[in-house]
């Protein structure tokens, strides 16, 4: 196994808390931006008193703003200072929450769109670059994003629906507003990418710009178009399939709002599943990719989301359409990491801002297609009808992205987990002078990426941790607001069915009671979190855990 040695050693702390720091920014942001993509229509009508038309143009807005500025962003990414843009990205969205809170009509409630558009559009090609600025040491650091990212469309997304339940939509605003600033704190007081000397064997650029310049704001010669068509097959990939995912999505919300007639919150309560999924299976899948290929990877999970979408078609009711919708997440949260580490590989590490910023504006435009195509066809058709359609449009994937991947010189098994040296990178400013030393934190932090099969005792308890903060949220939210809902029945106690599978079968198989349902995953829940609770104090008193001190 390579170590980490040297002037590698050096700066491999600072990178690892810069990553780390970048992945807690995705969630706050990731959560913020989910909830005001779900409220932002509900506020429109419900405060603002817009019409159809008028919120039509508010999300138009938010979405071609954003669209537009992201090659741009992607071309100052490349010129440096990558922590700063995403900093001021993820402020300036904050000050769109800001705007959105104070808005008592259009002209501001657009204005608070531009700006947020602008916002994410930086903030996201910013942290899609720095995270692969790592991809050469760890092929998996596309799926942390997109895990860390999850994490908030539900850490952040759940306690803003309940704020809002309690609240008005004014407190949630500047509550959004806190985690966006926030995250620009995190940010700003990051480390910095430490600039080392190019490797003699590889221009520092990649390919054919290793002959440039080398300092820390040059540009290549390679520009935002010479990049665009080098992507093309992988863009346009992007494109067809983001559409089918956005169609989806879109399809499901108006299904389960005219069809089944659930609120936005009973709504937000079946995506949750999904979003708590993609959450966690990213890293776990990328074990397969490394294991089996991108290629075989995506060519499955192209066909299964495929399958999952028409089998949405003939869901008989919202717990089938919940559970069809967790495996349709569990497909996506193998495919996307691979098409931006596939983009990133592409590009090289002096345009990854340029590559990703394409990437970015091309999941936008086809998430536009999408949503235009699904509504014609729900209006045009029926449920099952549009839902074979983008079934048959995801499954071309099956075919579009292993072979873009192909046409892109990427490498279909990309390297396992084992640290390298740090890849050499021209683009960011150095660390602060206080990042030069090793401090006993950063010795850890070396120690337990260089190997580390088992996680760590510490790592186990925090774990824990953070399963009984949101097994007690969780807990604390059903008893406040599930009325059938009482800690004796939580725990079975004086209930005809002891075990909780019970429960749950009823819930199932009986007519649809979403506050059932949700009482009878609670009580399932009681019974994995005291497994864990087990497995975890097992693991921690026989001495399976590795302990980086051995090493």
């Amino acid at each position: 196994m390579a170590r980490l040695d040297g002037a590698d050693r050096l700066g491999a702390p600072s990178v690892l808390r810069r990553e780390r720091r970048v992945l807690t920014s995705a969630t706050l942001t990731s959560g913020t931006g989910t909830f005001i993509d779900f409220v932002l229509p509900l506020f429109a009508g419900a405060v603002l008193g817009l019409s159809a038309s008028q919120t039509g143009v508010l999300l138009a807005v938010d979405v071609l703003v954003s669209l537009l500025t992201r090659p741009f962003a992607g071309t100052l990414v490349d010129r440096g200072g990558r922590l700063g843009i995403a900093a001021a990205g993820a402020a300036t969205i904050g000050v769109g929450c800001v705007l959105f809170g104070l808005a008592s009509g259009l002209p501001l409630a657009v204005t608070a769109a531009a700006v947020s558009g602008v916002g994410g559009a930086f903030l996201w090609v910013a942290i899609r670059a720095i995270v692969g600025e790592r991809l050469d040491i760890d092929s998996g650091v596309f799926a942390k994003l997109l895990s860390a990212e999850e994490y908030g469309s539900w850490v952040v997304f759940v306690p803003a629906v309940v704020l809002l339940s309690l609240t008005n939509y004014v407190s949630v605003f500047f509550a959004l507003a806190l985690c966006s600033f926030a995250a620009a704190v995190v940010l700003a007081t990051s480390p910095g990418r430490r600039v080392l000397p190019a490797a003699p064997d590889e221009p520092a650029g990649g390919g054919e710009e290793g002959t440039e310049n080398d300092s820390a704001t040059a540009l290549t010669s390679l520009n935002l178009g010479g990049v665009g068509r080098k992507l093309r097959p992988m863009l346009l990939a992007v494109v067809i399939v983001e559409a089918a995912e956005a169609a989806i999505s879109l399809l499901m919300i108006l299904q389960l709002q005219r069809h089944f007639d659930l609120e936005p919150f009973q709504i937000a309560l079946i995506f949750l599943p999904g979003a708590i999924a993609m959450s966690i299976l990213p890293p776990l899948l990328h074990r397969a990719v490394v294991m089996y290929g991108r290629r075989k990877i995506l060519i499955l999970g192209s066909v299964a989301s495929a399958i999952f979408a028409a089998g949405l078609g003939l869901a008989p009711n919202p717990l089938v359409i919940a559970g069809l919708w967790v495996l349709s997440g569990a497909a996506w949260a193998a495919i996307m990491p691979i098409q931006q580490a596939v983009i990133a590989e592409s590009v090289g590490p002096r345009h990854l801002g340029r590559g990703l910023s394409l990437y970015e504006a091309s999941t936008l435009a086809g998430a536009m297609v999408g949503s235009l195509a699904a509504g014609f066809l729900y209006d045009a058709g029926s449920w099952l009808m549009a839902c074979l359609v983008f079934a048959v449009v995801i499954l071309s994937g099956a075919a579009l992205v292993p072979a873009a991947v192909r046409r892109l010189g990427a490498v279909d098994q990309p390297r396992t987990l084992e640290p390298t040296p740090l890849v050499p990178t021209p683009i960011e400013t150095p660390d602060n002078a206080a990042d030069a030393g090793l401090d006993a934190e950063d010795e850890e932090s070396v120690a337990s990426e260089e190997a580390k099969p088992e996680k760590s005792r510490r790592q186990l308890m925090v774990d824990l941790l953070w399963h009984t903060v949101l097994f007690g949220t969780a807990v604390v939210l059903g008893l406040l607001f599930l009325p059938s809902l009482n800690p004796e029945a939580l725990l079975g106690i004086g209930q005809e069915a002891i075990l909780p599978f019970r429960a749950v079968i009823h819930a199932v198989t009986g007519p649809f009671d979403l506050v059932a349902l949700l009482a009878a995953a609670l009580r399932l829940w009681v019974f994995v979190y005291a497994v864990d609770v087990v497995w975890t104090l097992w693991k921690v008193c026989t001495g399976n855990w590795t302990d980086p001190t051995r090493h």
